[in-house]
């Protein structure tokens, strides 16, 4: 019975998870993959890591008034492309401008930590690439956009 006196639909009165089941869609991880630059900004995250590597070594292994400026400089550049990766999978409608960032800070990360080896600076470019590249697919319409229209009513 309810407060008001009426019976519910052979309910215990008592809401739970499995109730709200009938209504919430599930995702899979490949969904969810698909849905977003997936390879661009594990490439991102990648070369980023990589551009931060060995500077972080310099840092890290001298004591903080010996290490050079341009060490801790690369170690800021490879965190920002780390930090621009992360923002492609969170943010994939700015998938185009992150992209750019991406491949702004890869190129950078040559002048101030020599790319990584360079090897981190051509990691990064293409994942730059990548995601200045990609479009939206029917999963991110079907996830994405029609998560934000039931947001919105």
């Amino acid at each position: 019975m309810t407060p008001d006196g009426s019976e519910l639909d052979g309910s215990d009165g008592v809401l739970t998870a499995a109730d709200d089941d009938a209504d919430v869609e599930t995702i899979t991880f490949t969904e969810w993959r698909r849905a977003r630059p997936f390879a661009g900004a594990i490439l991102l995250v990648a070369g980023g890591l990589l551009v931060a590597w060995p500077s972080l070594q310099v840092v890290l292994s001298t004591q903080p008034y010996d290490a050079y400026p341009t060490s801790s400089l690369g170690t800021v550049v490879g965190a920002g492309i780390v930090f621009v990766g992360v923002a492609v999978l969170l943010r994939p409608e700015r998938a185009r401008e992150l992209g750019i960032a991406g491949l702004v800070l890869a190129s950078v990360s040559f002048l101030v930590a020599f790319g990584g080896y360079l090897i981190g600076m051509l990691v990064a470019s293409a994942g730059g690439v990548l995601c200045f590249a990609w479009r939206p697919t029917e999963e991110y319409e079907r996830l994405i956009l029609d998560a934000e229209n039931d947001k919105e009513t």
